[in-house]
């Protein structure tokens, strides 16, 4: 009663009466951990940060405010030094316990009143008016040694429900990682601390815990997982790019310096690739396969983790994995706008990167069959979509796509040119064989080329692009092939495209369409296409173009050579 009484006196106008409240409390929660739970309980980190902020207008004279602020300073410098205590004291609580199967008596009650205070750490953690002096390499040393008992906890290994409740337990497992939550939120709070240290203290116990029969637990901890990888992959990146660039300047000469962050963030990235290839990855198809959502949040940690690391990109394209995430593509192929695609397609995205073509024959095949099974129906979405604010989701799937199918006919396209170009110098055949072998095993994405023409037309100038450079690539490698290419529909769209363009800076994008139009007109049996309205009206539209002055003068040869292929068919 009295600190509630003593709590109320926060939200009294009166500086003073809020400042000697302030030191009651300080006085009333020194050595006395219960009486802290309480108070933080009953908001008192609420109300030390609205005095910090200056929300209630302080109208008396400056020697009182200037009372207060040091009456605060007080009970905050008390109280960030408290978090690590009571952290170590549930340590020491712990340590005599993990391992056993049955706790004796005297070490359940001690556990009982000790555990409920880690709400203590997390709510002052969770404020910023005391995060940063909170963490520091000790409490990070320390959390880790949190999650590793956790992790005997929640395995049974260690038994403590039967002793101190089902309840009890899973309160201290769901403070312990929302502790690590709050770390992996706030970069700013581990960056400066060496990555080493995060990455030895905090990463192995969360890779065992990831891997959790409890639904809760897994999902939690993949989504904790996925925002510290990506700050500790960045700091790893930096620091072995920057040792790197480092070595090439000083090649030749003594080391000027010590380069000591340098050494230790490309360590951290050592570490991280070593964890991740040993003990995550794999075990990690487990983790697609289990009950949702955890292979949604299996596959978000993929995407954190492949964005800045090729190693890892490399590891998975020759793991298990990809079949697994294959298989989830098409389980959901009906629903492209959702989570678990757009993840899935985001992953493959960053895979294939530059060596795509490196991938196993079989996975090879499964990727070709997940974009041409994926693609269509996102671009009817989009299409069906624009306009529709509440399918604009399906904007984040269809850019992925073109972003993927872009990267495999970019490096598609550099082998058959290697081959051609090796066929000429009179090299060995094996070459071009290889390239051949590519051509078919690709051929499924022609079916592809009456989608991209339709999406040329959208109004998203970003997905319009992409689906002309994709569509350039497909009909130089293939012409006409997979669909009709051709048809008024098609058609319409091309002459969207070249009427919408017609200014002189959209020059590039117009000589790519005509040049698509001649490689269509080259390649396609149809001859009867240029009597329907559409083709009609695109052979206007090239004949414009031949003696019109608006275009660019590299255009009009272009468009003559079209009219020249369908008068002479």
């Amino acid at each position: 009663d009295l600190v509630l009484k003593v709590l109320r006196c926060l939200e009294s106008p009166s500086t003073v009466t809020r400042a000697k409240a302030l030191l009651l409390l300080l006085l009333l929660i020194q050595d006395n951990t219960h009486t802290l739970l309480f108070c933080c309980q009953h908001r008192l980190v609420l109300h030390l940060e609205r005095d910090l902020r200056k929300a209630t207008p302080l109208r008396e004279n400056p020697i009182q405010s200037g009372y207060l602020t040091h009456c605060l300073d007080l009970l905050i410098v008390y109280l960030g030094s408290t978090a690590s205590l009571i952290l170590e004291e549930v340590l020491c609580a712990l340590r005599g316990v993990i391992g056993r199967r049955h706790p004796t008596t005297a070490q359940s009650k001690k556990l009982k009143p000790t555990l409920p205070s880690m709400s203590v750490v997390l709510e002052l953690l969770s404020s910023q008016v005391f995060r940063c002096q909170i963490v520091t390499e000790e409490f990070i040393t320390q959390t880790g040694l949190l999650l590793n008992y956790i992790a005997s906890i929640e395995s049974n290994e260690t038994n403590l429900a039967s002793s101190l409740g089902a309840a009890v337990c899973e309160e201290l497992i769901r403070t312990s990682l929302s502790i690590v939550e709050v770390l992996s939120q706030h970069h700013a709070l581990i960056t400066p601390h060496h990555s080493a240290v995060v990455v030895d203290a905090i990463l192995p116990p969360l890779t065992t815990l990831a891997f959790s029969r409890n639904v809760e637990w897994s999902v939690f901890v993949l989504r904790v997982l996925s925002e510290l990888s990506l700050v500790l992959l960045v700091q790893g990146r930096d620091g072995t790019e920057g040792e790197e660039e480092t070595e090439k300047k000083q090649k030749g000469t003594e080391e000027r310096g010590n380069p000591t962050e340098r050494r230790d963030a490309g360590s951290s990235y050592d570490h991280i690739f070593a964890l991740v290839t040993k003990s995550l990855l794999p075990r990690y198809e487990t983790l697609l396969r289990a009950a949702e959502p955890i292979p949604l949040y299996a596959l978000k940690l993929l995407v954190s983790m492949t964005e800045h690391s090729t190693h890892i990109c490399s590891f998975i394209k020759h793991s298990r994995i990809l079949p697994a995430v294959f298989q989830l593509i098409m389980a959901n192929s009906s629903n492209v706008t959702s989570g678990m695609v757009q993840s899935a397609v985001a992953l493959l995205c960053n895979l294939s990167g530059d060596t795509v073509l490196d991938l196993e024959p079989l996975y090879q095949q499964g990727l070709i069959e997940v974009v041409v099974s994926t693609f269509p129906e996102a671009a009817l979405i989009h299409l069906d979509g624009e306009g529709n604010a509440g399918r604009k989701v399906s904007h984040h799937v269809l850019p992925a796509l073109l972003e993927l199918l872009h990267n495999i006919l970019k490096q598609l396209s550099a082998v058959v040119r290697s081959a051609l170009q090796s066929q000429r110098l009179s090299c060995p055949a094996v070459e071009m064989e290889a390239a051949e072998k590519l051509l078919l095993e690709n051929r499924p994405l022609s079916q592809l080329s009456t989608h991209l023409i339709h999406m040329m037309s959208t109004e998203n100038q970003e997905v319009s692009e992409e689906a002309l450079q994709c569509l350039s690539m497909l009909v130089q490698l293939y012409g006409g092939e997979g669909g009709d290419c051709l048809s008024p529909s098609c058609l319409q769209s091309f002459s969207h495209m070249l009427r919408t363009h017609m200014h002189p800076e959209a020059h590039r994008i117009q000589r790519s369409t005509l040049r698509i139009i001649k490689r269509l007109v080259q390649t396609t049996e149809r001859s009867d296409w240029s009597e329907c309205p559409e083709g009609a009206g695109l052979l206007c539209l090239l004949q414009d173009i031949t003696t019109s002055n608006r275009c660019h003068v590299d255009l009009a040869p272009v468009a003559a050579e079209i009219l020249q292929v369908i008068s002479g068919s």
